[in-house]
């Protein structure tokens, strides 16, 4: 056999191979679907996200929840502030979506720690974030937590399970002496049973 034709027929055979089973049909894809020419079709626009501050409770009060209080970050002084614009710097750490809730009344779920009691009712109370517990739980930040007065004589004292409180709540810093120890305050706290 001449080299001539030696080199020329597996050439000729790799073209075949190429046409017959590599090399698509035309008109055919070589990846994945065909491009389809027209137009694509629009989708209505997505609803806005509802934001949980505009929800209501079924008694008329806004929903609130420990994920929008806390949802930023809030770095208290160590030494007492007693300076307005000092005082004035700190509580601009507080978003205006936060601020929006003060004097509203609000519904929060979150779990009792008494303060004060009276005739074995909580008058005083937190409302936190997460329940305490002892040597497992981190520190509580400042916004992790309602400081409530309760309604009338106090409400009864439930520490086991997360509770729904509801009354109007104040947002701005809370201080001793100086210190800063807090953001929000709830007054005429009441809480609202399972259900309603």
């Amino acid at each position: 056999m001449n080299l001539k034709y030696a080199i020329v027929i597996p050439a000729t055979f790799a073209g075949a191979l190429y046409l017959t089973t590599i090399s698509p049909a035309r008109g055919q894809p070589v990846h994945g679907e065909s491009i389809d020419a027209s137009a694509p079709a629009l989708s209505a626009p997505a609803p806005a996200p509802t934001s949980t501050l505009a929800a209501m409770s079924p008694g008329g009060a806004t929903k609130a929840d420990f994920e929008t209080l806390a949802s930023f970050p809030f770095d208290a002084p160590n030494t007492a502030v007693t300076n307005k614009a000092d005082l004035e710097k700190v509580a601009k750490q507080i978003p205006e979506t936060v601020k929006k809730l003060d004097g509203k009344t609000v519904r929060i779920r979150g779990f009792m720690m008494p303060t004060k009691e009276s005739a074995g009712k909580a008058t005083e109370f937190l409302i936190t974030r997460s329940q305490p517990s002892c040597c497992f739980s981190g520190a509580t930040g400042l916004n992790e937590f309602i400081t409530v007065k309760a309604a009338a004589n106090g409400v009864a004292e439930n520490m086991d399970d997360a509770v729904a409180i509801e009354g109007t709540l104040h947002v701005g810093l809370v201080t001793d002496s100086g210190y800063v120890v807090g953001l929000y305050q709830m007054d005429g706290g009441k809480i609202i049973p399972a259900g309603h």
